[in-house]
Protein backbone atom coordinates (compact mmCIF):
# COMPACT_ATOMS: atom_id res chain seq x y z
CA UNK A 1 0.00 0.00 0.00
CA UNK A 2 2.60 2.16 -0.02
CA UNK A 3 2.98 5.20 -2.19
CA UNK A 4 5.18 7.95 -3.15
CA UNK A 5 4.75 11.13 -2.02
CA UNK A 6 3.11 13.95 -4.20
CA UNK A 7 5.37 15.48 -6.44
CA UNK A 8 8.26 14.80 -8.64
CA UNK A 9 11.07 13.82 -7.02
CA UNK A 10 14.23 16.14 -6.49
CA UNK A 11 17.43 14.13 -7.44
CA UNK A 12 20.35 15.33 -4.96
CA UNK A 13 23.13 15.46 -7.60
CA UNK A 14 25.14 18.78 -7.80
CA UNK A 15 25.30 19.91 -11.76
CA UNK A 16 28.89 21.39 -12.11
CA UNK A 17 29.65 22.17 -16.42
CA UNK A 18 32.88 19.78 -16.93
CA UNK A 19 35.79 21.20 -18.80
CA UNK A 20 36.22 20.61 -22.08
CA UNK A 21 38.85 17.72 -22.99
CA UNK A 22 39.47 14.08 -23.46
CA UNK A 23 40.75 12.06 -20.54
CA UNK A 24 40.08 12.54 -16.93
CA UNK A 25 41.56 16.17 -17.25
CA UNK A 26 38.36 17.27 -18.56
CA UNK A 27 37.00 16.41 -14.62
CA UNK A 28 39.68 19.15 -12.96
CA UNK A 29 37.33 22.00 -13.28
CA UNK A 30 34.73 20.13 -11.41
CA UNK A 31 37.59 19.88 -8.27
CA UNK A 32 37.20 23.96 -8.12
CA UNK A 33 33.97 23.44 -6.36
CA UNK A 34 35.48 20.97 -4.14
CA UNK A 35 35.63 22.66 -0.29
CA UNK A 36 36.96 19.78 1.97
CA UNK A 37 35.29 19.45 5.35
CA UNK A 38 36.74 20.20 8.49
CA UNK A 39 36.73 17.68 11.28
CA UNK A 40 33.86 18.31 13.68
CA UNK A 41 34.29 18.74 17.65
CA UNK A 42 31.03 18.56 18.16
CA UNK A 43 30.00 15.14 16.95
CA UNK A 44 29.58 12.10 19.73
CA UNK A 45 32.05 9.38 20.56
CA UNK A 46 30.27 7.16 18.68
CA UNK A 47 29.60 8.94 15.76
CA UNK A 48 33.30 9.84 15.44
CA UNK A 49 34.16 6.23 15.10
CA UNK A 50 31.77 5.69 12.57
CA UNK A 51 32.63 8.61 10.56
CA UNK A 52 36.96 7.92 10.73
CA UNK A 53 35.57 3.93 9.98
CA UNK A 54 33.28 3.94 7.33
CA UNK A 55 34.54 7.94 5.82
CA UNK A 56 37.55 6.26 4.05
CA UNK A 57 35.40 3.69 2.39
CA UNK A 58 32.99 6.94 0.67
CA UNK A 59 34.35 8.63 -2.68
CA UNK A 60 33.47 11.07 -4.56
CA UNK A 61 32.26 10.49 -8.35
CA UNK A 62 33.31 12.75 -10.78
CA UNK A 63 31.34 12.44 -14.76
CA UNK A 64 30.35 14.52 -17.25
CA UNK A 65 27.55 16.41 -15.35
CA UNK A 66 28.55 16.67 -12.12
CA UNK A 67 29.65 15.68 -9.08
CA UNK A 68 27.87 12.47 -6.78
CA UNK A 69 29.02 10.32 -4.34
CA UNK A 70 29.59 6.39 -3.97
CA UNK A 71 30.24 3.74 -1.36
CA UNK A 72 33.20 1.08 -1.61
CA UNK A 73 31.43 -2.66 -1.89
CA UNK A 74 34.19 -4.65 -2.51
CA UNK A 75 37.81 -5.44 -2.38
CA UNK A 76 38.59 -5.85 -5.81
CA UNK A 77 37.18 -2.05 -6.48
CA UNK A 78 33.38 -2.30 -6.75
CA UNK A 79 31.53 1.21 -5.88
CA UNK A 80 27.50 1.34 -6.15
CA UNK A 81 26.35 5.07 -6.99
CA UNK A 82 23.28 6.14 -8.33
CA UNK A 83 23.09 5.77 -12.31
CA UNK A 84 21.58 9.76 -12.31
CA UNK A 85 25.43 10.27 -10.69
CA UNK A 86 26.98 8.26 -14.07
CA UNK A 87 24.24 9.09 -16.60
CA UNK A 88 25.48 8.33 -19.82
CA UNK A 89 29.43 7.89 -19.38
CA UNK A 90 31.00 4.72 -19.57
CA UNK A 91 33.93 6.08 -17.64
CA UNK A 92 33.94 8.02 -14.63
CA UNK A 93 36.61 9.63 -12.36
CA UNK A 94 36.86 8.48 -8.46
CA UNK A 95 38.01 9.90 -5.89
CA UNK A 96 39.50 8.52 -2.01
CA UNK A 97 39.39 10.61 1.16
CA UNK A 98 42.82 12.00 1.55
CA UNK A 99 44.56 10.80 4.67
CA UNK A 100 44.13 13.73 6.27
CA UNK A 101 40.69 15.51 7.24
CA UNK A 102 40.19 18.75 5.15
CA UNK A 103 42.50 18.21 2.97
CA UNK A 104 41.36 19.44 -0.21
CA UNK A 105 41.41 17.12 -3.38
CA UNK A 106 43.16 17.62 -6.64
CA UNK A 107 43.52 16.63 -9.97
CA UNK A 108 45.81 14.30 -9.34
CA UNK A 109 43.77 12.18 -7.02
CA UNK A 110 41.57 10.86 -9.70
CA UNK A 111 40.95 7.69 -10.41
CA UNK A 112 39.61 6.18 -13.85
CA UNK A 113 36.14 3.58 -13.29
CA UNK A 114 34.43 1.86 -15.57
CA UNK A 115 30.61 1.72 -15.33
CA UNK A 116 30.00 -1.71 -15.45
CA UNK A 117 26.54 -2.29 -14.42
CA UNK A 118 23.16 0.19 -14.83
CA UNK A 119 19.99 -0.44 -13.05
CA UNK A 120 17.95 2.88 -14.71
CA UNK A 121 14.77 1.59 -13.13
CA UNK A 122 15.95 1.39 -9.69
CA UNK A 123 18.41 4.02 -10.60
CA UNK A 124 22.05 2.51 -9.02
CA UNK A 125 24.80 1.34 -10.73
CA UNK A 126 28.15 0.18 -10.21
CA UNK A 127 31.75 1.33 -11.35
CA UNK A 128 35.02 -0.56 -10.85
CA UNK A 129 38.48 1.20 -9.78
CA UNK A 130 41.58 -1.21 -10.97
CA UNK A 131 43.00 -0.23 -7.28
CA UNK A 132 41.63 0.44 -4.07
CA UNK A 133 44.05 2.23 -1.70
CA UNK A 134 45.73 -0.37 0.80
CA UNK A 135 44.54 1.04 3.71
CA UNK A 136 40.80 1.32 2.77
CA UNK A 137 38.52 -1.45 3.23
CA UNK A 138 35.10 -2.38 1.90
CA UNK A 139 31.99 -1.68 3.18
CA UNK A 140 29.22 -4.29 4.66
CA UNK A 141 26.20 -4.22 2.40
CA UNK A 142 23.13 -4.95 4.54
CA UNK A 143 19.62 -4.45 3.54
CA UNK A 144 16.16 -3.44 4.82
CA UNK A 145 16.29 -6.10 7.43
CA UNK A 146 19.15 -4.47 8.99
CA UNK A 147 17.33 -0.89 10.05
CA UNK A 148 13.96 -0.66 11.48
CA UNK A 149 11.56 2.88 11.93
CA UNK A 150 12.85 5.21 14.33
CA UNK A 151 16.80 3.90 14.11
CA UNK A 152 19.47 6.02 14.02
CA UNK A 153 21.02 5.78 10.28
CA UNK A 154 23.73 7.86 9.18
CA UNK A 155 25.29 9.73 5.60
CA UNK A 156 28.37 10.35 3.79
CA UNK A 157 28.19 12.41 0.85
CA UNK A 158 29.59 15.44 -0.52
CA UNK A 159 26.47 18.14 -0.07
CA UNK A 160 26.90 21.08 -2.46
CA UNK A 161 30.23 20.64 -2.86
CA UNK A 162 31.18 20.35 0.85
CA UNK A 163 33.39 17.18 0.64
CA UNK A 164 33.06 14.09 2.90
CA UNK A 165 30.48 15.41 5.19
CA UNK A 166 28.89 13.32 8.12
CA UNK A 167 25.01 13.69 8.77
CA UNK A 168 22.65 11.86 11.29
CA UNK A 169 18.93 11.11 10.98
CA UNK A 170 16.21 8.33 12.03
CA UNK A 171 14.25 6.25 9.66
CA UNK A 172 11.01 7.84 9.01
CA UNK A 173 9.69 4.53 7.29
CA UNK A 174 10.56 1.45 4.81
CA UNK A 175 8.02 1.64 1.98
CA UNK A 176 7.87 -1.50 -0.50
CA UNK A 177 7.42 -1.73 -4.45
CA UNK A 178 7.87 2.13 -4.60
CA UNK A 179 7.67 4.52 -7.12
CA UNK A 180 8.87 7.72 -8.16
CA UNK A 181 9.78 10.10 -11.13
CA UNK A 182 13.10 10.84 -11.87
CA UNK A 183 15.33 13.03 -14.68
CA UNK A 184 13.11 13.72 -18.13
CA UNK A 185 9.96 11.63 -16.65
CA UNK A 186 11.54 8.86 -15.96
CA UNK A 187 9.49 6.10 -14.15
CA UNK A 188 11.66 4.96 -11.21
CA UNK A 189 10.90 1.50 -8.92
CA UNK A 190 12.70 -0.02 -5.87
CA UNK A 191 11.54 -3.02 -4.17
CA UNK A 192 12.33 -1.14 -0.87
CA UNK A 193 12.84 2.77 -0.32
CA UNK A 194 13.89 3.68 3.10
CA UNK A 195 12.13 6.70 3.70
CA UNK A 196 14.52 9.00 6.04
CA UNK A 197 14.53 12.34 8.16
CA UNK A 198 18.57 12.53 7.40
CA UNK A 199 19.61 15.57 6.41
CA UNK A 200 20.58 15.19 2.34
CA UNK A 201 21.79 17.89 -0.03
CA UNK A 202 22.86 17.98 -3.65
CA UNK A 203 25.96 15.87 -3.67
CA UNK A 204 24.87 13.40 -1.32
CA UNK A 205 22.96 11.05 -4.21
CA UNK A 206 24.69 7.58 -4.50
CA UNK A 207 26.60 7.63 -1.17
CA UNK A 208 25.65 5.74 1.92
CA UNK A 209 22.70 5.06 4.37
CA UNK A 210 24.42 3.36 7.43
CA UNK A 211 23.09 1.75 10.51
CA UNK A 212 25.12 1.70 13.73
CA UNK A 213 26.54 -1.35 12.90
CA UNK A 214 28.34 0.18 9.87
CA UNK A 215 26.43 -1.88 7.30
CA UNK A 216 25.05 -0.08 4.17
CA UNK A 217 21.52 -0.28 4.41
CA UNK A 218 20.19 2.02 1.71
CA UNK A 219 21.95 4.53 -1.16
CA UNK A 220 21.13 8.05 -0.57
CA UNK A 221 18.92 8.87 -3.98
CA UNK A 222 15.96 11.42 -4.00
CA UNK A 223 14.18 13.82 -1.78
CA UNK A 224 10.90 15.15 -2.46
CA UNK A 225 8.84 18.31 -1.41
CA UNK A 226 8.26 18.57 2.36
CA UNK A 227 10.69 18.87 5.53
CA UNK A 228 13.25 16.25 6.41
CA UNK A 229 11.28 13.98 3.14
CA UNK A 230 14.36 11.46 1.90
CA UNK A 231 14.79 8.52 0.52
CA UNK A 232 17.57 5.81 0.24
CA UNK A 233 17.38 2.63 -2.24
CA UNK A 234 18.18 -0.34 -0.36
CA UNK A 235 20.89 -2.28 0.06
CA UNK A 236 18.37 -5.27 -1.28
CA UNK A 237 18.13 -3.43 -4.61
CA UNK A 238 21.90 -3.06 -4.47
CA UNK A 239 22.21 -6.83 -3.63
CA UNK A 240 19.77 -7.45 -6.70
CA UNK A 241 21.92 -5.13 -9.58
CA UNK A 242 25.39 -7.16 -8.05
CA UNK A 243 23.27 -10.39 -9.14
CA UNK A 244 22.19 -9.48 -12.24
CA UNK A 245 24.14 -10.14 -15.73
CA UNK A 246 22.44 -7.05 -18.00
CA UNK A 247 21.49 -3.39 -17.82
CA UNK A 248 18.25 -2.92 -16.70
CA UNK A 249 16.55 0.05 -18.51
CA UNK A 250 13.18 2.08 -17.74
CA UNK A 251 9.84 1.85 -19.36
CA UNK A 252 8.88 5.03 -20.85
CA UNK A 253 7.07 7.38 -19.06
CA UNK A 254 3.06 7.21 -19.38
CA UNK A 255 1.48 9.47 -21.89
CA UNK A 256 0.06 13.39 -21.58
CA UNK A 257 -3.51 11.61 -21.43
CA UNK A 258 -2.49 8.72 -19.02
CA UNK A 259 -0.47 11.19 -16.57
CA UNK A 260 -4.13 13.67 -17.32
CA UNK A 261 -5.85 10.24 -16.26
CA UNK A 262 -3.94 9.50 -13.75
CA UNK A 263 -4.92 13.13 -12.24
CA UNK A 264 -8.04 13.13 -12.50
CA UNK A 265 -8.43 9.83 -10.46
CA UNK A 266 -10.91 10.42 -7.63
CA UNK A 267 -10.52 7.87 -4.41
CA UNK A 268 -13.92 5.62 -4.30
CA UNK A 269 -15.06 3.05 -1.76
CA UNK A 270 -14.69 -0.29 -2.61
CA UNK A 271 -16.46 -1.79 0.72
CA UNK A 272 -18.06 -0.37 3.73
CA UNK A 273 -19.49 -1.87 6.91
CA UNK A 274 -20.79 -1.42 10.53
CA UNK A 275 -18.63 -1.64 13.43
CA UNK A 276 -19.59 -4.18 15.44
CA UNK A 277 -17.48 -3.75 18.83
CA UNK A 278 -16.13 -0.50 20.03
CA UNK A 279 -17.13 3.00 19.28
CA UNK A 280 -19.99 3.17 16.61
CA UNK A 281 -20.13 3.70 13.21
CA UNK A 282 -18.81 2.77 9.57
CA UNK A 283 -15.49 1.64 8.02
CA UNK A 284 -14.60 1.92 4.15
CA UNK A 285 -12.52 -0.06 2.38
CA UNK A 286 -10.45 3.21 -0.23
CA UNK A 287 -8.77 2.80 -3.10
CA UNK A 288 -6.79 6.16 -3.76
CA UNK A 289 -4.90 5.11 -7.15
CA UNK A 290 -8.07 3.47 -8.85
CA UNK A 291 -6.26 0.05 -9.49
CA UNK A 292 -9.13 -2.06 -8.31
CA UNK A 293 -7.51 -2.63 -5.13
CA UNK A 294 -8.40 -1.35 -1.85
CA UNK A 295 -4.94 0.69 0.25
CA UNK A 296 -6.31 1.83 3.40
CA UNK A 297 -9.13 1.60 5.32
CA UNK A 298 -11.19 4.59 7.17
CA UNK A 299 -13.38 4.62 10.30
CA UNK A 300 -15.42 7.32 10.71
CA UNK A 301 -17.24 7.32 14.18
CA UNK A 302 -20.68 8.39 14.69
CA UNK A 303 -19.91 10.85 18.01
CA UNK A 304 -17.81 14.12 17.27
CA UNK A 305 -16.03 12.73 20.26
CA UNK A 306 -14.56 9.57 18.58
CA UNK A 307 -11.39 10.27 16.44
CA UNK A 308 -11.46 9.61 12.20
CA UNK A 309 -8.72 6.53 12.19
CA UNK A 310 -7.20 5.54 8.56
CA UNK A 311 -5.06 1.75 9.01
CA UNK A 312 -2.75 0.46 6.39
CA UNK A 313 -1.15 -2.53 6.20
CA UNK A 314 2.29 -1.74 4.89
CA UNK A 315 3.93 -5.25 4.11
CA UNK A 316 0.95 -6.77 2.80
CA UNK A 317 -0.06 -9.82 5.74
CA UNK A 318 -3.45 -8.86 5.94
CA UNK A 319 -2.97 -6.88 9.25
CA UNK A 320 -2.83 -3.62 10.44
CA UNK A 321 0.16 -2.30 11.29
CA UNK A 322 -0.10 1.77 10.96
CA UNK A 323 -3.03 3.92 12.47
CA UNK A 324 -3.32 7.58 11.47
CA UNK A 325 -5.64 9.10 14.08
CA UNK A 326 -7.87 12.43 13.34
CA UNK A 327 -8.47 13.28 16.75
CA UNK A 328 -10.70 16.02 16.58
CA UNK A 329 -12.21 15.34 13.06
CA UNK A 330 -10.68 18.76 11.39
CA UNK A 331 -9.78 16.84 8.33
CA UNK A 332 -6.03 16.66 8.87
CA UNK A 333 -3.70 14.09 10.84
CA UNK A 334 -2.68 14.74 14.23
CA UNK A 335 -1.49 11.09 15.32
CA UNK A 336 0.39 8.07 13.82
CA UNK A 337 0.60 4.50 15.94
CA UNK A 338 2.93 2.38 13.95
CA UNK A 339 3.51 -1.46 14.53
CA UNK A 340 8.06 -1.68 13.02
CA UNK A 341 8.14 -5.52 14.03
CA UNK A 342 4.67 -6.61 13.07
CA UNK A 343 4.07 -7.88 16.26
CA UNK A 344 0.49 -7.19 16.49
CA UNK A 345 1.61 -3.84 18.52
CA UNK A 346 2.11 -0.26 18.26
CA UNK A 347 6.01 0.32 18.74
CA UNK A 348 6.10 3.87 17.38
CA UNK A 349 4.35 7.19 17.42
CA UNK A 350 4.39 10.04 15.28
CA UNK A 351 3.46 13.54 15.68
CA UNK A 352 2.26 15.94 12.90
CA UNK A 353 2.16 19.32 12.28
CA UNK A 354 -1.11 20.92 11.36
CA UNK A 355 -1.93 19.88 7.45
CA UNK A 356 1.34 17.62 6.94
CA UNK A 357 0.96 14.44 5.60
CA UNK A 358 4.19 12.90 7.59
CA UNK A 359 5.28 12.92 11.23
CA UNK A 360 7.51 15.77 11.94
CA UNK A 361 9.14 13.88 15.27
CA UNK A 362 8.80 10.41 16.32
CA UNK A 363 8.86 8.86 19.57
CA UNK A 364 9.41 4.56 20.61
CA UNK A 365 6.80 3.43 22.71
CA UNK A 366 8.40 1.70 25.50
CA UNK A 367 7.32 -2.29 26.48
Amino acid sequence: MAKPPAGAAKSSRTLIAPAPGAGLGRYARALDAMTPEPQAATRGAKEVQLYQQAAPSVVLIISEDGIGSGALISADGKIVTNQHVVGEDEEVGVIFKPAGEGTAVTDADIRPAKVIRRDAVSDLAIVQVAEVPPTVKPLTLGGAADVEVGADVHAIGHPTGQVWTYTRGIVSQIRRDFAWDGYGDVEHKAAVIIQTQTPINPGNSGGPLLNDDLKIVGINSFGSEGEGLNFAVSGDDVKALLAAKTDRMPAKAASQKTKASAAACKPMTLEEWASTSGPKGTSYLVDADCDGEGDFIVFEPKSRREAIRYMFDENGDGEIDAVIVDMDQDGAFDLGLYDTDYDGKPDLKGYFRPGADEPYRYEKIED
